[in-house]
């Protein structure tokens, strides 16, 4: 049996694998993606990419892409309801549809775009996903290749995979492997990892068409329009404002096919509409969180770690912040740079935030299994993607008082003279910004034992009230854009060493 190995395998060529791949391609990491398909995905699914994704993806340079992208879905916003989209429409104003139900994340918007040099994004899973390939396809993806089985000792992980073309078997030896193979996820499963949330708990269809109603909409735009009739319960959002539609039907599987035609001429409210039924994916509202994200030489990601519904818009985004946070501690274990225990603070710093924002998206359904208004309008900026966490981990040094730009905290984003941002510093590599004192700290950053970029601000005043900084202070970034720790200027090359080894777990200090 031929035999391949690399540093990484990534098994699952969504959204979250491929941005794995590409945030693994930029620490330098050697990988294998396998995905059992033989593309990326041909349904829209996620339709959002909030703030902090988009900061992300600017990062690996593909945010203007991804707009560019989802332009068509972009004045879609809004949730509307009645017993069909016609009368509803011609029934509401169209000055008020996009600020239906929405006009409390208008305002958390406006107040982020001073914390961000992003906004959030529009553009759905099937777009965004070959976006991503596209940037990733010079790298070893393997698409229609299925992971069988896989074992793993103390030293790595073996992988036995089928190309489903060929039919031929062989296998991949890695030091490590992601499991990005979605809310189903087999690796999940057969490492017996315990599951909290809810759980399943109805069923419904995703009915993704098209048909034209480009004039009956234009001016008008709206996110979801929510349908609670005797004869039907589901939502229907728009794809790209024209003629790409997808609706979610509540129906009981035990009562055999469904009328989808017929029902979806009832939604709309045009009898003899033409249209063309391009996919029925069924699935299930969802709460399912891992509690474990790490076993050994395997870790968890994306909707395998923390599958949730819909509601809260954060399913593909918490798996790319997921892998985003992985992959520079991976890079660093792989290069001896970094101790084990560094890669246990993937766990410990984002399966809480997957959990918080799965449980919130379960929180956010009502009854009949539909998006409940009042609570999208409570959670506000929460579902735009700023971090409002702070990270608690050994891979942060943090101080006994707290204020912006603290350990644990995202680093704040300012506005440079050149017209890029604080967070531009970064881009997948340690940074450390000083205020002052620069001949001290080029020495020692110099010395570090991981290459840090040394950024320096003479007396800049706006950054400093930012931070809260003195001109003795710097802040080391971690290559995630999280704050890793602020140091002094007394002792800087003993200080930074120290910390830089402490934060990546070496016993050596």
């Amino acid at each position: 049996m031929k035999q391949d190995s690399t540093q990484v395998l990534i098994v699952g060529g969504g959204i979250t694998g491929l941005t794995a791949a590409l945030f693994l391609a930029q620490q330098g990491v050697n990988f294998i993606l396998i995905e059992k398909h033989k593309g990326t995905s041909i349904h829209p699914r996620a339709r959002t990419i909030d703030i902090r994704t988009m900061e992300l993806f600017r990062g690996l340079g593909l945010s203007e892409e991804l707009r560019e992208g989802g332009k068509a879905l972009a004045p879609a916003w809004g949730i509307l309801r009645g017993i069909n989209l016609v009368e509803t429409l011609n029934t509401t104003k169209s000055d008020i549809i996009g600020n239906a139900n929405f006009p409390k994340q208008f305002a958390a918007m406006k107040a982020l775009g001073e914390k961000s040099p992003e906004s959030v994004c529009r553009c759905t899973q099937d777009i965004s996903e070959a976006i991503i390939y596209q940037k990733a396809k010079h790298h070893d993806l393997r698409f229609n290749h299925q992971l069988l089985t896989f074992q793993q000792d103390e030293n790595s992980v073996a992988a036995v995979v089928k190309n489903r073309e060929t039919e031929e078997i062989y296998t991949i030896q890695a030091n490590y492997m992601i499991a990005a193979d979605g809310a189903n996820s087999m690796i999940r499963k057969q490492l017996e990892i315990p599951l909290a949330g809810h759980g399943a708990w109805m069923d419904l269809l995703n009915i993704y068409f098209e048909a034209d109603l480009s004039t009956l909409v234009r001016g008008r735009e709206f996110s979801q329009f929510l349908i609670e009739t005797s004869e039907i319960t589901g939502f229907l959002l728009a794809i790209n404002n024209a003629d790409r539609w997808t609706f979610h039907l509540r129906y009981d599987p035990e009562k055999g096919e469904v009328p989808v035609d017929e029902i979806l001429r009832k939604v709309i409210g045009i009898p003899d509409l033409k249209m063309s039924i391009l996919s029925i994916l069924p699935w299930q509202l969802t709460v399912r969180i891992s509690t474990q994200l790490r076993v050994n030489k395997i870790f968890i990601a994306g909707d395998a770690a923390h599958t949730m519904t819909p509601y809260a818009g954060k399913g593909a985004n918490a798996g790319i912040q997921d892998v985003q946070n992985l992959a520079w501690k991976l890079a660093a274990v792989l290069k001896h740079q970094a101790g084990d225990a560094l890669l246990d603070t993937y766990h410990t710093e984002r399966q809480p935030v997957g959990a918080f924002y799965a449980n919130l998206s379960g929180e956010m359904a009502d009854k009949n299994g539909l998006i409940d208004e009042s609570k999208m309008m409570q959670y506000g900026e929460k579902l735009l993607g700023l971090p409002d966490y702070a990270y608690d981990s050994t891979a942060v040094v943090r101080p006994s008082q707290l204020f912006r730009g603290e350990p644990g905290t995202c680093i704040p984003h300012m506005w440079l003279e050149d017209g890029s941002s604080s967070l531009d510093w970064v881009k997948g590599q340690f940074v450390l910004i000083a205020n002052g004192h620069f001949e001290y700290w080029r020495a020692a950053s110099k010395l570090s034992h991981i290459q840090v970029k040394l950024v320096e601000l003479p007396a800049n005043e706006p950054w400093m009230t930012l931070t809260q900084a003195t001109p003795t202070d710097a802040i080391l970034i971690r290559p995630d854009d999280f704050v890793a720790a602020r140091l002094n200027a007394l002792h800087p090359c003993e200080q930074l060493a120290k910390t830089i080894k402490k934060i990546c777990s070496l016993r050596n200090i």
